[in-house]
């Protein structure tokens, strides 16, 4: 997979982390409209559907392949969670979901293991949408 192509090709990207008890936060760029949506879990009055500003488009399309979500998504969907990933206490799971320009998809998650850069993906998230995305 050329990366470098792919990260510009991505049409929507899915974020999500939840607890075991179905708690935790989603968060939905849909870039071909320009939209973020974001949903809460905790606290259903907190969701959200708005325009992602030019500064955050520009901000996403910078720093998520500095992230290397692609990269260590096709890795934990070929096995390798222990060259991506660590085991962590945190009682969640993460899934994250893409729709590329050509409509193919990529779709990848765990339970307990979250990647080594999770937090440059995590940090990406709360610039852009205002909120924190962390489990409680």
């Amino acid at each position: 997979m050329d990366y470098k192509k792919a990260y510009g090709s991505i049409n929507v990207l899915e974020v999500e982390i939840r607890t075991f008890a179905n708690e935790g936060y989603a968060v939905k760029y849909d870039f071909s409209r320009k939209v973020i949506s974001w949903r809460d879990n905790y606290m259903w009055n907190n969701n959200f559907t708005r325009s992602i500003s030019d500064e955050n488009l520009k901000l996403i399309r910078d720093q998520l392949p500095l992230s290397g979500m692609l990269e260590w998504m096709n890795g934990y969907n070929m096995g390798l969670t222990e060259k991506y990933g660590d085991k962590t206490v945190i009682p969640g799971e993460w899934t994250i979901k893409i729709e590329f320009k050509d409509k193919t998809n990529m779709k990848s998650g765990a339970e307990q293991h979250f990647p080594k850069k999770w937090k440059e993906l995590q940090h990406l998230i709360e610039q852009t949408t205002g909120c924190s995305f962390t489990l409680r």
